[in-house]
């Protein structure tokens, strides 16, 4: 599975927090954010977003609204600020749907050299246009 991801990145947005944001789409729901609440695989999670309904789903490179039931994405800003779309994350490096291989944070985008920026959960910054929650 490679390194696994720290679990204080997942779980409901606190205040403060540093939950990583994903958009899912469980069986019998439709798409929304949410976040991570166990890593089940090196590209496997299981995905919340409050509704008491999590669903096991895999990281795919899919724009927003193209989603199939059990699949997630997970999005980042690149050092020019530009939206991308990860395709497998571990430890502290994601791998990009450039290609890429680069480590992750979540400091605002510029801020850190050679780092692309992790959305946080909770956050009304979103990378993909798509609706926020809330925390």
């Amino acid at each position: 599975m490679g390194r696994p991801l720290n679990k204080r990145f997942f779980g409901e947005p606190t205040v403060g927090g540093n939950e990583i944001k994903v958009r899912f789409f469980a069986a019998g729901q439709a798409e929304a954010n949410g976040w991570i609440v166990k890593q089940l695989g090196s590209k496997k999670f299981r995905c919340n977003n409050g509704d008491d309904n999590p669903g096991d789903c895999t990281l795919v490179d899919k724009a927003q609204g193209t989603l199939a039931a059990g699949e997630m994405t997970i999005t980042v800003k690149d050092d020019g600020g530009t939206a991308r779309q990860v395709t497998k994350i571990s430890g502290r490096m994601v791998t990009l749907d450039t290609g890429a291989k680069i480590a992750w944070g979540f400091d605002a985008y510029g801020a850190v050299t050679d780092q692309v920026e992790m959305e946080e959960a909770g956050t009304d910054d979103a990378f993909t246009g798509a609706d926020d929650f809330e925390a």
